[in-house]
């Protein structure tokens, strides 16, 4: 079999052209988790985990894809709080959801089923009721209710979501000839309000990884942080920041997500410029049953055909090709 040649400019012209192949694509099973910590602490003082399972598909030329989330547990242990159960009625109201996907893995954030979004939330509302009674509920649920009935409202909720942030942020982009841009990057730091920007380097990796995928990383430009994130002993001469990074795995033959991993730190900066962290917290997503990648072949038109490296055929006079300083970049 016939080696593959690949230039720089080829394989540069590839990874800025990439996009989903959601030919054969099955749903995808996701194990997630968001832990919060505090200081330097190696365990958190909160975790939330649950799974989410991912289909997309093709209806007239459109893409669609539906989410849903099951089996989620606060602290290691399911719901059993009030405000946990609570909580996991709306998540059982508002999943599956489904909505518009293109190409490039963006959703056009409009809710297509709302119809049975609001049936599923009178089914929990019903359950809530016969088993709890307060003043505080009637207002809680006069307030969910307005959500769910409005869906405009309910459409901009989605979006203080780290999972639907990370899931559509733009990945497929214009990365020019070194594989890296300035972009944004939105994420929902603070509860119940508009994601925050965090404007940063968005890099992909040219190189495979082992496990049947390439990466796709951004660094946030560190930032002063919102009083949100000031300790209670905050006094104006110690200035707070908050960085973002987060790394994207793919799968390198659907182009669709495999795992996701994303760090927020808050911290302060002694006279020596050194960190003292404030406050950590770690999303995590990771596909399961990643076996099914085994034994998989590369499309001829991957960019990671040659490993992600360049291969020149040999020239008629046979002079060295000069791949090493061709793949310096």
């Amino acid at each position: 079999m016939q080696e593959i040649s690949l230039s720089k400019k080829e394989i540069q012209n590839r990874l800025n052209a990439l996009r989903i192949k959601p030919k054969g694509l099955e749903p995808r099973k996701y194990g997630i988790t968001t832990k919060y910590f505090t200081e330097n602490e190696n365990k958190w003082d909160k975790r939330i985990d649950y799974e989410a399972i991912v289909r997309m598909g093709i209806n007239n030329g459109v893409g669609e894809i539906e989410i849903n989330k099951e089996n989620i547990f606060y602290n290691q242990h399911e719901p059993d709080l009030i405000n946990e159960i609570l909580a996991n009625a709306i998540t059982k109201s508002l999943y599956p959801i489904k909505t518009h996907i293109n190409e490039k893995g963006i959703s056009s954030n409009e809710i297509i089923d709302h119809p049975e979004i609001i049936k599923r939330w009178h089914s929990e509302k019903n359950t809530i009721l016969q088993k709890y009674a307060s003043d505080d509920l009637d207002e809680f649920i006069e307030v969910t209710e307005n959500t769910f009935t409005n869906k405009s409202k309910l459409e901009r909720n989605l979006q203080y979501d780290w999972f639907w942030n990370l899931f559509f942020h733009p990945k497929f982009i214009n990365y020019g000839d070194r594989r890296s841009v300035e972009t944004d990057l939105y994420l929902a730091v603070i509860p119940y309000q508009s994601p925050m920007l965090f404007s940063g380097i968005q890099k992909i990796e040219k190189i495979p990884t082992d496990y049947h995928s390439f990466q796709i990383r951004f660094q946030s430009h560190e930032k002063k942080a919102p009083k949100y994130f000031h300790p209670k002993t905050w006094n104006e001469e110690n200035k707070v920041f908050i960085s973002l990074n987060v790394s994207f795995d793919f799968d390198l033959y659907y182009h669709f997500p495999m795992h996701t991993v994303a760090n927020l730190e808050v911290y302060l900066k002694n006279w020596k410029g050194e960190k003292e962290n404030i406050s950590r917290t770690q999303f995590s997503m990771y596909q399961q049953d990643t076996q099914v990648f085994e034994g998989m072949q590369l499309s001829n038109d991957s960019p990671f055909i040659t490993g992600g490296l360049v291969k020149l055929p040999p020239n008629r006079w046979g002079f060295n090709n000069f791949e090493n300083l061709e793949n310096d970049w």
